[in-house]
């Protein structure tokens, strides 16, 4: 088999559109790494959030990839392995222009730095939204008036916007901040009706951690099979040997993959794993070049 890497986003990939983890996916993962296939999952949660579905797996997983690949993590302790942060002066700016427009921030740190999860920065704009999160996260939370002085670089800033207002917000954006001070994603979530606007340091992207995991075990680009569905799978479904977009999937990772597989709902991860290890017909042997000089993304799918 050409492949050595198996990359998994988590929500609308690997789990079903209830947050669940369908069995014939987990045992798929426990055959893919019987196979040799190092498991890595690659997702946009914390590794507080994500450890649960580590547990789940059930698999001696020894990394994975959080926060959107701002964080590459130990994923039996949580602690840090490798992580690119913000710029603490684009984060001061940020955190004023979001905060001038009415919004809450959350802003997400190391904890094993920080000793939090995030900050929450209260205010009025879509208020409810952040009230309901605060309520169902796991995550640890300090609320705070003005975003600490001493606090470390930041791994994101976040925050929820109505869909009328994203793409004039998202200008704004690209005119206060130069493509290599911010980058940003927005992920709509459909159980609010509204769009989670994020923001990382300018590198950032699930493909740029995976490089580097990668480069650190001899593992070469074209060994890589990333499977996903949403924007910020985009630089990992182009770039991987083998980009896998699920059948839930938004047009653009669609347009970008080179192999297909069903929803998450119908256990799709578990369908092209099989499809894989039987020697099926899945493309394989060459890719895309690296193209650094990523446009403005489109807006996808997500639950908050």
């Amino acid at each position: 088999m050409p492949y050595r890497l198996l990359a998994l986003d988590v929500d609308g990939t690997l789990l079903t559109s209830a947050n669940e983890l369908p069995e014939a996916n987990r045992l798929a993962l426990h055959r893919a790494h019987r196979a040799g296939l190092t498991v890595c999952l690659c997702t946009g949660r914390s590794y507080c959030e994500t450890r649960p579905v580590i547990e789940q797996i059930g698999l001696d997983l020894d990394v994975v990839v959080c926060v959107f690949g701002a964080i590459i993590s130990d994923a039996r302790t949580g602690q840090t392995l490798r992580r690119w942060p913000m710029a603490r002066q684009t984060a001061v700016r940020l955190i004023g222009f979001l905060r001038s427009l009415g919004h809450p921030v959350l802003v997400l740190q190391d904890p094993t730095e920080a000793g939090t999860d995030y900050y929450y920065i209260p205010g009025q704009r879509n208020r409810p939204a952040y009230e309901r999160w605060l309520r169902l996260t796991p995550t640890t939370i300090r609320q705070v008036e003005t975003w600490p002085a001493d606090a470390p670089e930041p791994l994101r800033i976040g925050i929820v916007e109505e869909p009328d207002r994203i793409e004039a917000l998202r200008a704004e954006l690209r005119a206060k901040f130069h493509p290599d001070e911010l980058r940003h994603n927005a992920i709509f979530a459909p159980n609010y009706g509204l769009y989670v606007l994020e923001c990382f340091a300018p590198e950032v992207s699930k493909w740029h951690a995976l490089r580097q995991l990668a480069q650190d075990r001899g593992i070469r680009p074209e060994q890589i099979v990333a499977i996903g569905d949403d924007i910020n799978d985009l630089e990992m479904i182009r770039e991987a040997g083998l980009g896998v977009a699920m059948g839930n999937a938004v047009p653009a990772i669609r347009q970008v993959a080179r192999a297909h597989t069903g929803t998450n709902d119908q256990a799709g991860v578990c369908a092209f794993i099989e499809r894989l290890l039987q020697g099926g017909p899945v493309p394989h042997g060459s890719r895309k070049p690296d193209n650094h000089d990523t446009p403005p993304q489109p807006i996808g799918n997500a639950s908050l």
